[in-house]
C-alpha cells in the first residue's frame, strides 16, 4: 500500500523516538514529491541521522544533499553493485568502470557532507578480489561505513561469519570505519547470519521499517540481539517496551483495512480525479488521507489542484504532492522586513538588515569582505548560526 506523506513522516519520527540510529530515506529521484518528502523528514526529525541515497551521477549526488541540507545529522549513501551480474544488470558497466563510478560518486559525497556511506550492493556474490578492491577504494575515498548487502540469502551463519572474517583480513582499512550489514531472508536464516556478522565485527545492521511482514523480524533481531549480544560484548540499547508500542502504531499505519474492517496488503492505486472537483469535495479528500488542516491551507490546495487540473489529470498521488508541498513544510521563522548595504572603494562594506521573527522585529548590523559577506555577517548575528 502506498503510503501518504503524514503516514511516512509518522513513521520517520517514531522510528526515532525509538532510537533508530539511522533513518536511510528511499531513492532520492529528484522529483517534487522526493524534493518535499525529504525536506520535511529532515527538518523534523533531529535524534537520528538522515541517510540520503545518491543516484549514478554527480548531479544526483548535489541534489540529494540540497534536499537534506537542513537536517541535523546527516548522511549521504552511495550505492553500487558488486556482482558480475549487477553490475550488467543495474549499470551496464565493466568492473573497471564500476570502480570509477565508485570513486567518483563517493569524492562528491565526500566534498560535500563529512559523514558517507557507501553501500557494495550483492557483496556476497561478487569476486573477492574485486570486492576487496571496491571496499579499499572506498576507504580511501573518506567513506565512513561501508555496507555489505546480501541479495541473495543462501549463506549459512557459519559461511556468513567467514566471508565477513575474510573481509577484514584482506582489507585491514576496513577497522578504521564501520562495518554495516544488510542481510536477505530468503532462507529464514537472516537473524542467525546478523548474529554471526556482528560476533564477527560488524557494527551496524538494515532492515527495511516499510518491507510487508519486517515488523516482526525487526522485533525479533532486537529480542536476539538483547538476549546473545550480552555474552559476546554488544547490547540492544533500545527499550523494550518503547519498542513493542512503537511498532504496534507502524503496524497500523502499514496495513489497510478493507470493508469488512481486515487487514489487508493491497496495493493503493493512483486514480484520477475529476477535473471539476469542488473545493469542498478536495477537502473531504484531503481529510481521508488523514490530514487536519486549516480552512486557509485547504483553500491553498483547491487553489493548486485548479491550476493543476487545467493543464492535465490530477491523480490521488498527485493531490498528496500538493498537500504535502501546503501543508507539511516547517512553518517560516523569518521573513525580511528591510536591508540596507553601504559599499565603496575606501569603506569596508557593511550592512544592516532587519526581520521579522515570529512577530517580533530584530536586526543586525555587521561588516564583511564585501556586501555580499556582509549580509551573511548581520544574518549571523541575528540567528547566532553560522552559514
Amino acid at each position: 500500500m502506498a503510503k501518504t506523506f503524514k503516514e511516512k513522516l509518522e513513521i520517520a519520527k517514531s522510528l526515532s523516538d525509538l532510537g533508530i540510529d539511522v533513518l536511510e530515506l528511499s531513492i532520492f529521484t529528484g522529483d517534487k514529491a522526493d524534493d518535499v518528502l525529504v525536506k520535511t523528514v529532515s527538518s523534523c526529525v533531529t535524534k537520528s541521522i538522515i541517510s540520503s541515497y545518491c543516484g549514478n551521477t554527480l548531479e544526483d549526488v548535489e541534489k540529494a544533499y540540497l534536499a537534506m541540507a537542513n537536517a541535523k545529522k546527516k548522511r549521504l549513501l552511495v550505492s553500487v553493485p558488486v556482482s558480475s551480474i549487477q553490475m550488467e544488470y543495474f549499470v551496464s558497466k565493466k568492473p573497471v568502470a564500476v570502480l570509477e563510478l565508485l570513486k567518483n560518486l563517493t569524492e562528491k559525497a565526500v566534498s560535500l557532507c563529512s559523514d558517507v556511506e557507501v553501500s557494495l550492493e550483492d557483496a556476497t556474490r561478487a569476486e573477492l578480489e574485486f570486492l576487496y578492491k571496491a571496499i579499499d577504494l572506498a576507504i580511501n575515498c573518506g567513506a565512513k561505513t561501508i555496507c555489505l548487502s546480501d541479495l541473495s540469502g543462501n549463506l549459512m551463519p557459519e559461511e556468513f561469519c567467514a566471508f565477513i572474517n575474510g573481509v577484514y583480513e584482506n582489507c585491514p582499512s576496513l577497522k578504521k570505519v564501520n562495518l554495516a550489514i544488510s542481510v536477505s531472508d530468503e532462507l529464514s536464516l537472516g537473524t542467525s547470519c546478523i548474529l554471526s556478522a556482528l560476533n564477527c565485527g560488524a557494527g551496524a545492521v538494515k532492515i527495511s521499517a516499510l518491507k510487508p511482514n519486517n515488523l516482526p523480524k525487526i522485533t525479533k533481531v532486537l529480542s536476539a540481539i538483547e538476549i546473545i549480544g550480552g555474552k559476546n560484548g554488544y547490547a540492544c540499547s533500545i527499550d523494550k517496551t518503547k519498542q513493542k508500542l512503537i511498532t504496534s502504531k507502524i503496524s497500523e499505519i502499514t496495513a489497510e483495512k478493507n470493508g469488512d474492517g481486515i487487514i489487508s496488503n493491497a496495493r493503493e492505486k493512483s486514480e484520477e480525479l475529476s477535473p471539476d472537483l469542488s473545493e469542498k469535495q478536495i477537502t473531504e479528500l484531503v481529510k481521508k488521507m488523514g490530514y487536519q488542516l486549516t480552512k486557509e491551507d485547504y483553500a491553498k490546495i483547491y487553489a493548486d489542484y485548479q491550476r493543476l487540473a487545467g493543464k492535465k489529470n490530477v491523480s490521488n498521488y498527485e493531490l498528496n504532492v500538493i498537500v504535502a508541498t501546503v501543508a507539511m513544510q516547517v512553518p517560516e521563522t523569518y521573513s525580511l522586513i528591510s536591508y540596507s548595504v553601504q559599499s565603496s572603494n575606501v569603506l569596508t562594506a557593511t550592512a544592516s538588515i532587519v526581520l521579522n521573527k515570529n512577530g517580533k522585529q530584530v536586526s543586525g548590523l555587521s561588516y564583511g569582505n564585501g556586501s555580499v559577506d556582509a549580509a551573511f555577517r548581520a544574518l549571523e548575528n541575528i540567528c547566532g548560526r553560522h552559514f
